[in-house]
């Protein structure tokens, strides 16, 4: 059996993990050096922004399109195989503001549809009526997208590790990896031995898809990969009731800030980008986050009634000089293969991520 280690229990790390057990030549073994769906999993809003998406061509829309054709069936194998009920809201609506947004949207429609998939524009008097505690006197119409949907990071991370120990992944946390031992051969360097605190494993593969944590292991292997911490701060809100009360409430954004309901009144509220200094240092603002709520209040006001009863914030790797995501190999190894630094886009992304790093091991 083939020996495969990945580095990193969050969203793409557990994806990984759970797609490479159903193969039965793969020896897996997923570690991080905290408890899963930590660092950037742990703080995301879990928005599957796919169709909606304004990327149409080339790897950045492959990657959504392969993601969002691979996520109801994903959950609905984890879901029957674990016996967990992974949290999910299902639509997305994006309201315009302007009559150059909706005209966007209009073409974004056309083309979706002739790629196979649907989204549906709407006007104001239609937005009204769906949607009554939307302020719609700023706005131009709306966009909505009945196959993009919100899933709890948290919750789908755990499942997923679950259904891969379920398969014969071992699952190690509080192991930090430290460096390799590798020899040469005709395609590069080979990385035979991971080093980590908690002791040795023989690898035939290494798959870093440890975010933040990239960076570390990739230094030691002289091939450093740089990634740039970019906070968000999001918030936890209660109101009295739902928004609505009818069953059809879906996430609703516009000028890129988030309200996803959660039920029993609850709502997630987010999120800001912010970037670090020249340092590399990023610290939240509270000014910014203000700022999301003012305007989640401007769009939907009944928010204003709520009570914000939790806050929290968290860095996504972004990396410098490349494109987001990086799915490769390592330069200068043969069996060193990067997942990672999904910036905004990890649980969106994670099936598609998964696939490449599938084709990339049958090369």
């Amino acid at each position: 059996m083939k020996q495969v280690v990945i580095i990193g229990g969050g969203i793409v790390g557990a994806t990984i993990a759970y797609e490479l057990s159903q193969n039965s030549q793969l020896s897996i073994t997923l570690i991080d050096r905290e408890a899963p769906a930590q660092a950037s999993t742990g703080a995301a809003l879990g928005l599957l922004m796919g169709i909606i998406s304004q990327k149409n061509k080339g790897r950045d829309w492959q990657l959504r399109e392969a993601s969002m054709r691979r996520y109801p069936q994903l959950l609905a194998e984890i879901t029957q195989q674990t016996g967990d009920q992974i949290p999910q809201v299902q639509g997305l609506l994006h309201l315009c503001f302007s009559q150059q947004e909706k005209d966007q949207a209009e073409k974004l429609a056309a083309l979706r549809c002739s790629q196979g998939w649907n989204l549906e524009i709407w006007e104001v008097p239609q937005l009204q009526t769906h949607c009554p505690y939307i302020e719609t006197a700023n706005l131009t119409g709306a966009i909505y997208s009945p196959q993009d949907f919100q899933v709890h990071p948290k919750a789908l991370t755990n499942t997923l590790i679950k259904a891969s120990q379920q398969n014969g992944a071992s699952c190690r946390w509080g192991v930090e990896a430290t460096n390799v031992s590798a020899n040469g051969n005709r395609n590069g360097r080979h990385c035979r031995i991971l080093h980590t605190n908690q002791g040795d494993w023989e690898t035939d593969y290494l798959i870093v898809a440890a975010g933040l944590g990239s960076f570390p292991l990739t230094r030691q292997l002289q091939h450093p990969l740089t990634l740039s911490p970019v906070l968000g701060q999001a918030m936890r809100v209660r109101l009295d009731k739902n928004l609505k009360t009818s069953e059809f409430q879906p996430v609703v954004t516009g000028d890129d800030i988030h309200v996803i309901p959660l039920g029993n009144g609850e709502y997630w509220v987010g999120a800001t980008v912010e970037f670090p200094d020249e340092q590399g240092n990023v610290k939240a603002e509270k000014h910014l986050l203000d700022g999301v709520w003012e305007k989640a209040i401007a769009f939907c006001p009944p928010l204003a009634q709520g009570e914000i009863v939790e806050t929290w914030s968290g860095k996504r790797p972004r990396p410098e000089g490349q494109a987001a995501p990086v799915i490769e190999y390592l330069e200068g190894y043969d069996n060193v293969i990067l997942a990672t630094g999904h910036y905004r886009n990890g649980v969106l992304l994670a099936p598609g991520t998964a696939e490449a790093v599938k084709q990339l091991m049958s090369h």
